[in-house]
Parts: structure tokens; sequence; C-alpha cells
């Protein structure tokens, strides 16, 4: 890689490097930032992608003074607020897709003129853009455009265009990167599991993404190696509900492993990974959007709360979303959003006397301090720590800014968190395809490989890095495209 890494470096024109996942990309990218001369723009797309690039910069020893790392969308964002009156753009959080592409439209124009482009040529000496599979042609017509004054470098794997712009088109591998770049190279060593001393795992890993990229089915039946573990499936709801249950609920790994449960990335299992947390008692973390729509519907409720009543109906469902036995763990007074009397036969007189104050004076402190005790209690288990720990850091800055309303204290902490990451502190996850992508743990469950298309499966299939249990309803796996 060494070699790959000073050609990376040196490159002066527009050229790309396949990068299959495990096989060291990230470290790829970190250790050709180190061997560069001066600052170099490193581009992602989501802000997990961005802790992992700084990670391995830290983990290098790389000058932060070296590099930017950013993901295209909050890049461009920044760059036209910074210069508003250029680009005619105003709107901090775009909402939608056809904000996103007035957004990406408005860069592409400001990117034409000339004191900008010097800008971009004083500021960086060159550009990588990972993981360029996931790039929206909008986005790909920024990045032709900054490649016009900046060497640019782009590393992806075609194998890992999961991401579903809703109504923003993708690019297409063989025209919009082998059509315009040249290929600097491609890695072949599967570093993930070979490190992890699961080199056969690795191995096989190899095997089954020539199958998928050849449309050649995965036999399951046949000898799997060390590390690979098929579990059978009944294809009832109730049936797979239940393996699934059972293979996450008493997998055996070291302490300190990371496990991962993975399912499909539609919104029909987004809900199925919390209900799968739930029915685990917490054993298992769900995994949170990025754009946190459960915390900010959340606080949009809580500010249209008509009275100290609702708003602590509101906390207690909440809570109730985030971990289990709430409602059975409380008086059921205190759940309808009343005082109640604490007397010695009062279900968690504790929580009931902070629902009480709470009453008395909604506060966000006392908020904070009523669903932190909620957690506390022996009865209840946390499912959806993400979202528990996002509406706790918004608690705590708005009450260090208590002129703010709860929307703009949510949004001024979401803004932060894209650049903090996630606090999940759950080393067992759920999450989907979509969540997980770019992530690394040691063991991977993949929930239901029937149900995952050809690019999905790859995804999952390589989150683990130790070992992978993959239930299926079929043991000959023929994704679809």
């Amino acid at each position: 890689m060494c070699n790959l890494a000073a050609t990376l470096a040196a490159y002066r024109g527009s050229g790309f490097v396949v990068a299959p996942a495990g096989f060291g990309k990230t470290y790829l990218i970190a250790e050709a930032t180190a061997l560069s001369d001066g600052r170099q723009l490193i581009l992602t797309h989501t802000y997990a992608g961005v802790n992992a690039l700084r990670r391995k910069l830290r983990i290098l020893g790389v000058n932060e003074h070296q590099f930017h790392v950013d993901t295209i969308a909050s890049w461009a964002l920044r760059l036209c607020l910074s210069y508003k009156h250029t680009s005619g753009w105003a709107i901090e959080r775009p909402a939608n897709n056809d904000q996103w592409n007035a957004l990406y439209a408005a860069v592409g124009d400001l990117l034409d003129h000339d004191f900008v482009r010097r800008i971009i040529q004083s500021s960086y000496v060159g550009l990588y853009v990972d993981e360029y599979q996931d790039c929206s042609v909008s986005q790909h017509a920024i990045v032709m455009k900054i490649s016009r004054d900046l060497p640019c470098r782009v590393l992806g794997d075609p194998l890992q265009g999961i991401f579903d712009f809703g109504g923003q088109q993708s690019v297409d591998w063989a025209r919009d990167v082998e059509g315009v770049f040249a290929q600097i190279g491609q890695l072949d060593v599967p570093h993930r599991w070979v490190q992890a001393g699961a080199g056969q795992l690795g191995e096989w890993l190899r095997n089954v993404r020539e199958n998928l990229k050849n449309g050649t089915t995965i036999d399951l039946r046949r000898r799997l190696p060390q590390g690979v573990r098929y579990v059978a499936a009944n294809a009832a709801p109730q049936d797979l509900q239940r393996t699934q249950g059972n293979t996450c609920r008493y997998f055996n790994c070291g302490p300190g492993q990371t496990v991962i449960a993975i399912h499909n990335g539609s919104q029909e299992f987004k809900a199925k990974c919390h209900r799968l947390s739930q029915n685990l008692s917490g054993r298992y973390s769900s995994i949170e959007e990025v754009e946190g729509r459960d915390m900010f519907a959340f606080f949009s409720r809580m500010n249209t709360a008509a009275s100290n009543s609702r708003r602590l109906q509101e906390v207690i469902a909440f809570a109730g979303k985030c971990m289990t036995q709430v409602n059975a763990s409380l008086p059921a007074g205190t759940c309808r959003g009343e005082a109640v009397a604490i007397r010695a036969a009062t279900r968690s007189p504790k929580v009931a006397r902070l629902a009480n104050e709470y009453l008395d004076n909604p506060t966000s402190g006392r908020m904070a301090e009523l669903l932190k005790a909620i957690k506390g209690l022996v009865q209840t288990n946390v499912t959806r720590a993400d979202l528990l720990n996002r509406v706790l850091g918004v608690l705590e800055k708005h009450s260090m800014y208590p002129k703010l309303t709860f929307d703009e204290a949510a949004e001024k902490y979401q803004r932060e968190f894209r650049f903090k990451g996630r606090l999940v502190g759950n080393l067992r996850q759920i999450g989907t395809t979509l969540l997980v992508k770019g992530l690394e743990y040691d063991h991977a469950i993949v929930l239901d490989a029937t149900t995952l298309s050809r690019k999905e499966l790859y995804v999952a299939l390589t989150r683990g890095a130790r070992t992978l249990t993959i239930i299926s309803t079929n043991p000959v796996l023929n994704p679809a495209a």
C-alpha cells in the first residue's frame, strides 16, 4: 500500500482507485495525506466517514494543518453560506431533496467565479473524495469543477453504492468514473480481516465479491470458512423473528468486542431494528438516523404542548420509546401527566417526585433529570441510547442557552453532533445497511440475507472483522441487482 500511497500523494491529474470494503481505503487516504505537501481537502458523504478518516489521520500523526475533512454536503453548504450575496443561498438546513439539489446548483455556479477558484487554490493543494460510488450526479459535477484547479483523486467501490438519493440520480461508475478519470490503482489485500486474524474470512469475502459482481449465486450449504456461520430460518414472520432474537440474544464473543446486527435499509426495517432492540430488552442498542427526525419531532411536540400535564405525558411517552418497562415502572398518575402523592407503596418514588417537580416548573434541566432517573431504574433497559443521548444533549444545550426555543437548541446541537459523531455506548448494536455502511465491528449478524439487494448484501457481509453470522430463509443467495 505504501507505493500506492506515494503514487496518490504525487498524482497531479484526476484519477480513481477501486477500493473493496475492508481493504484499507481509509488508511490509504490518511497515508497519502501524510506524504503530501500542503493542505488536502478530503470529502466524503457521512459523518461516520468523516470521523473514521479523522481517527485514522490522528493514528498516523498527520498534522491537522495538512487536511480538512468534511462531507460534500456540509462543505458545499458552508461555502454557499460564506458568500451569500454571490451564491444567493441563505437556507442553513436544507430540508428536502429539492433544496439540496438547489444548493448543489448554487455551489456549482459559485465555483465558476474566479475569486472563489482563487480561494480554493490558495486553501488547498489537492482533493480526495472518499466513497465516490455514493456521489449524486450533482455532487459529481461539483467535484469536476474543483478538479479544474486541484489534483483530484477519488476512491470507491461500485459494489457499495447503496444510498438512496430519493430524487437525485447517483453516479454511474462506468460513465462518470471510469469514463472521466484515469485508474491509478486497486486495493487487493483484505486488511480488515488479516489484521483481525481472520484471513480465511477475508479470502471468502473476496470470492463472494466476485460472485456478486458476476451475478453468481452464493451457496451457504457449501463448506464455509472459519468465522462464517449460516443459521437457517423459517420464512414465517414469527419464526424468523424468533430466530433473529435468539441468535442475537445468545451470541457469545470476547469482552470489549463489538457486535452489529444488520437489517435491510428500507423504512420498514428501520422500525424492525427498534422493535428487535425492545424485544432484546436493551441488550442491543438501535442506531438512529443522522438526521435526527425522531429527536426533532419530540421537541416539536414539546413546543406545541398546551399544558405542563401534556408536556409530562410527552416526556414519559418519549422515555417509553427509548427504554423498556417505563409505564409499568411508574405510577399511573405520572403516566397520565398528573401530580401524585408519594406514599410508601408508590412505584419508583424518586421518579414520581421528579415528575411532580417537573409539573411545577418544566425546565429543560428538570426534564433531563427525570429522564436520567427513569434510565436508572432497575426495571428499565435502554434500547435507543443514540436517541436518548441526543435529546439529553439538546436539553444540556437548552440549559446553557435558555433564550433558545427547543427547536433552536436542537438545531444547534445537531450541527455540533454532525462533527462529534454518535455516543451510543453499547457494544452491541442494531442498524440498517445504510446506517452501518463504512463502519467496522468485531462481529456481524446479517438478520435476513434474502431481503438484501446485491449491493446491500455485500455491505452487510463485510462489517464484521472477526466473525460473520448469516440468517437466511434460503441457503442459496441470489440477490437482485
